[in-house]
């Protein structure tokens, strides 16, 4: 079967050759393209709080991040960037799963910005975003501290 096969398609010549370097080259510088998708993928984060670090996901978030809006499923959306400023080390892990936010946290509860962040691993476990860990917070400060060594050059050179 297989000798027939050959007979009729013939032997491997110089044009298959170069239709499969085409192709070989093609995938190489393509490649990037397609698996980007997997790697640059946005994972949803939250701001992380060391004390809740042993909690499921859902309990980490009701406890410490504040909710943006209800989306229209009745999912909750929880900020990326903000937490309750608590004493999170004061209550005990059982208190955690019962946690009733209304009672909890109040409008006087202060928000403080993230600086360390975890990340949802139930789709991706690891990408760009969560090894750079870049935000919209560290954006904004990496683009102050451009903006100032500019303006610090500016004011020594007299400008």
């Amino acid at each position: 079967m297989a000798r027939d096969l050959n007979a009729y398609i013939g032997e491997m010549g110089a044009y298959q050759w170069r239709v499969f370097a085409a192709v070989f080259i093609l995938i190489v510088y393509t490649a990037d393209s397609i698996y980007i998708i997997f790697i640059g993928a946005d994972m949803p984060h939250w701001c992380r709080v060391p004390e809740l670090d042993d909690l499921p996901y859902d309990v980490q978030k009701n406890v410490a991040v504040p909710s943006q809006s209800v989306n229209h499923d009745g999912s909750i959306e929880y900020s990326s960037c903000e937490m309750f400023s608590l004493n999170y080390s004061v209550y005990n892990r059982s208190e955690f799963y019962s946690w009733n936010r209304s009672l909890m946290v109040t409008n006087e509860t202060s928000v403080v910005q993230c600086s360390q962040w975890t990340y949802d691993q139930s789709q991706f476990t690891s990408t760009i975003v969560s090894k750079v860990r870049l935000s919209e917070y560290k954006i904004g400060s990496i683009f102050r501290l451009g903006r100032n060594r500019n303006l610090a050059r500016r004011v020594e050179a007299g400008i």
